[in-house]
């Protein structure tokens, strides 16, 4: 009887999404999930708890009806999603209702506790934590059969190996000609963004700018999604004081690789420090859930009602495959894995609890931060957030080969609220910091 209820309500909750919401997923290039995926497996790639983190997972009183397997992302897999514009608020209402609704009657158990932001159990959410920068050997190439983006090694001949050989020998050396004629050798054998980036590395040590730009635009137009190319022309031209074409180029860097650390570097001298400091920045929500040994569902948040909910529709999300199936319109035995339509989904549910407080009776206070994210969803979606600041984040290869919509909706994003006005402004404070 509960299965019936809760499929029907994913209908209804569902029926507001249409092409108006997200647009339909694009996959990205999929693998089997290995047998220890399958079987809920504790990954190599996953840390062991602290000692705070496990005194989450401490065993509850109440029977189990259905033990939880645990569950880890099948990190061959990816779906992205549309932009998800926000133009009904009932479907965020329909949403927080589903959630509360799943986690009432599902005959699994879900224990929701407190938990401070830093004991949010990301790695075992997202998977291993990624590379600061991006792979240069890797390249985005066309999938033929569905026409998505998949990175591969790039493939260099014999004669570009030892061209590019005997270039970083003369560069060690300090033999600069030398090695700017080997470097260019080694791009005439073979089309390559890592060639063209290390020239242009060497080129910006001798202090050769003009040289240095025309090879990171090579490199970018040989790959434009190498980020670290757009992240060097960004950083020239800082140096020659044009600060609008490096805003340009450093929004492009971070929506190909949300990970960098010497982007945000740069994101910050262009916005006076407040790009890594949050305030010009929507709230994360920071939250842990997982399944202890006998079987019960621990989901820890902090931050008042939208962060439990977003944390209770992450853990639905996982450990209901009744209910993922219903919703991705996949089969049930599919594994895991991460999608933007998860996270969109969940903030919406997040927005939708904070709605329904403030229309109750006793009107709950507003939130400036939670305001900020109801605009950004109204306006243009949370789909650049999402990519960016979430998935991105942690899984920066899945930024790199966006689709064209998604990597726009990134661009977007990173031009209003790292390198633009503030979004959330407090006006007893000045700017509204997420973590106050």
């Amino acid at each position: 009887m509960r299965g019936v209820a809760r499929a029907a309500l994913v209908t209804f909750a569902l029926g507001g999404m249409g092409c108006t919401g997200a647009a339909p997923m694009t996959p990205a290039p999929t693998a089997p999930a290995t047998e220890s995926q399958a079987r809920g497996d504790r990954p190599a790639w996953l840390p062991a708890y602290t000692d705070a983190q496990r005194a989450l997972l401490a065993p509850v009183d109440t029977p189990i009806q259905a033990p939880a397997s645990r569950v880890y992302p099948d990190l061959h897999r990816f779906e992205y999603a549309g932009p998800a514009r926000l133009d009904d608020l009932k479907r965020t209402l329909r949403f927080s209702t589903l959630i509360v609704t799943v986690i009432e009657k599902s005959p699994r158990l879900y224990a929701l506790d407190d938990a401070a932001p830093e004991l949010a159990n990301l790695i075992a959410q997202y998977g291993p934590p990624p590379a600061a920068e991006p792979d240069p050997w890797q390249t985005a190439e066309v999938v033929p059969k569905n026409r998505t983006l998949t990175l591969a090694p790039v493939k260099l001949s014999d004669e570009a190996k030892a061209s590019l050989a005997t270039a970083r020998a003369k560069r060690d050396a300090g033999d600069t000609k030398a090695a700017v004629e080997a470097f260019r050798a080694a791009r005439g054998f073979a089309r390559a963004a890592g060639i063209a980036l290390e020239l242009g590395e060497m080129l910006v040590a001798q202090k050769q700018t003009q040289e240095a730009r025309e090879a990171f635009e090579d490199a970018v137009r040989i790959d434009p999604t190498l980020a670290t190319a757009h992240l060097r022309l960004a950083e020239l031209a800082e140096k020659r004081g044009d600060r609008d074409e490096a805003r340009r180029r450093l929004a492009e860097a971070i929506a190909f690789w949300p990970a960098s650390r010497r982007a945000m570097a740069l994101a910050d001298r262009l916005s006076n420090g407040l790009a890594s400091s949050r305030h010009t920045r929507l709230p994360l929500f920071q939250v842990f859930f997982d399944v202890d040994n006998a079987g019960a569902i621990h989901v820890g948040s902090s931050g008042g009602d939208p962060a439990r909910i977003y944390a209770g529709c992450r853990a639905v999300m996982r450990y209901e495959p009744e209910i993922r199936a219903r919703i991705f319109e996949q089969p049930e035995d599919v594994p895991y894995h991460l999608t933007m339509m998860e996270e969109l989904i969940c903030l919406e549910s997040a927005i939708g609890t904070y709605v329904a407080a403030r229309m109750s009776k006793e009107r709950a206070p507003a939130d400036p931060a939670m305001d900020a994210l109801l605009e950004v969803a109204h306006e243009e979606g949370l789909g650049g957030y999402v990519m960016t600041e979430i998935l991105g984040r942690h899984r920066p290869e899945r930024a790199r080969v966006a689709p064209r919509e998604v990597h726009e909706a990134m661009v977007r994003y990173v031009e209003r609220t790292m390198l633009g006005a503030p979004l959330v402004a407090d006006p007893a404070q000045g700017v509204y910091t997420a973590a106050r």
